[in-house]
């Protein structure tokens, strides 16, 4: 393997009359340019910088690589993703895992609601999963010292080094950059010292349970901390796949970065049927709580559908702008992750993805990359 740092692939070449690829072209930032050549290419820039590499790539008939179809950039998918309702248990406070567990590794994992194989058919519902979440860290009113210490914490100056940018931001209640939707509500921040005050213990020891889990070990570091209800009452945050929609798409803009590449236009649109889904498998969650005898769900707002559309989206992972299938008429890689009449170009990215799931895809990701190179052991020699 040669690894070659400092230089950003800013297009793929084909050779003229011949469907195959010829070289990669490559720029530095100080202007420098070179060509890669090989027998085969594969394109494992993730799900959006794949896809605008391909735009910004002469294909045949004047359309970018990869668009024979006019479906490269469109089918863009992520999550729909927040909270609706606050899950309230009958049973003991006590009793209720409302936190990190760790198995027989010591693996962080925790403990979520799904709906049953059987459910899901039988309601025609959308793959949803939740887990018992804190109140808003940013909204006072929660009265917790430990949620106050922990957004002050990410307001600070150390907080950049405490959480990433998006996460730290979406947290603390400010607007992550480039996301349509506004920060949650912000309490003074003399209500949130005030929560510390009064409760000074649960603060210095959360600092120091949690930042030794946190910072000390070299790995497995805890991924989060979650707070004890003693109401019995919790956040119910849901995780859903979108439904794949041809309309919200990425396109290239006008504008360029550093290397000449085309920045990206990003249109990401949700269906009513999104909406609808996250709707219908609370009441069956609500359902089985209330019949069982477990408990209830409170709904934060006698309109749970406009809370739904306030806050839809989870922008953390970019899925099927390269969209895999069996024809070249409806997509743009082939099940072999080959780009349609491409022979020698391949698609490693959940942007191959033709649905988004609820859970994050780096496991399918790392999936089809070793069938991938299977696949390539295969077909290297005839290339």
């Amino acid at each position: 393997m040669r690894v070659v740092t400092g230089l950003t692939c800013t297009q793929v070449a084909g050779r003229p009359g011949n469907p195959q690829v010829d070289h990669l072209t490559c720029r530095s930032l100080d202007g420098k340019r070179i060509q890669v050549r090989a027998r085969a290419y594969v394109l494992a820039c993730g799900g959006l910088e794949t896809t605008r590499l391909l735009l910004a790539s002469p294909g045949q008939g004047g359309r970018p690589l990869g668009d024979h179809s006019g479906h490269l950039g469109s089918w863009y998918m992520g999550h729909v993703e927040g909270v609706i309702a606050n899950v309230r248990f009958n049973t003991a406070p006590k009793s209720t895992i409302f936190g990190y567990e760790r198995d027989i590794d010591g693996t962080y994992v925790r403990r979520r609601l799904s709906i049953s194989r059987k459910a899901q058919h039988e309601e025609n519902l959308p793959n949803v999963a939740a887990w018992l979440a804190n109140p808003e860290l940013a909204d006072p009113r929660h009265r917790s010292g430990v949620l106050s210490f922990a957004y002050l914490a990410l307001r600070s100056p150390l907080g950049r080094r405490v959480a990433p940018d998006a996460q730290r931001l979406s947290l603390s209640g400010e607007t992550v950059p480039g996301s349509p939707y506004g920060g949650a509500e912000r309490g003074p921040l003399h209500q949130h010292l005030r929560n510390v005050a009064c409760d000074p213990w649960s603060a210095a020891s959360f600092a120091i349970g949690f930042g030794s889990k946190r910072f000390l070990p070299h790995r497995r570091r805890a991924p989060g901390f979650f707070v004890y209800s003693k109401e019995n009452s919790y956040p119910l945050q849901y995780h859903g796949e979108q439904a794949p929609n041809r309309s919200s798409r990425i396109t290239v803009a006008d504008d360029r970065d550093a290397v000449g590449m085309p920045k990206l236009r990003i249109d990401l649109k949700f269906l009513p049927q999104d909406v609808d889904g996250i709707i219908r498998t609370h009441q069956v969650w609500d359902n089985y709580l209330r019949e069982t005898g477990i408990g209830r769900l409170d709904y934060l707002s006698p309109d749970p559908e406009a809370v739904v559309w306030s806050r839809i989206g989870g922008g953390f992972h970019q899925l099927g702008t390269t969209r895999m299938s069996v024809r070249p008429e409806d997509g743009v890689v082939d099940p072999d992750l080959a780009v349609h009449g491409v022979g020698n170009l391949f698609v490693a990215s959940s942007s191959a993805f033709v649905t988004a799931g609820q859970a994050n895809p780096t496991f399918m990701i790392v999936a089809f990359a070793v069938r991938l190179a299977d696949r390539l052991r295969e077909v290297l020699p005839s290339l």
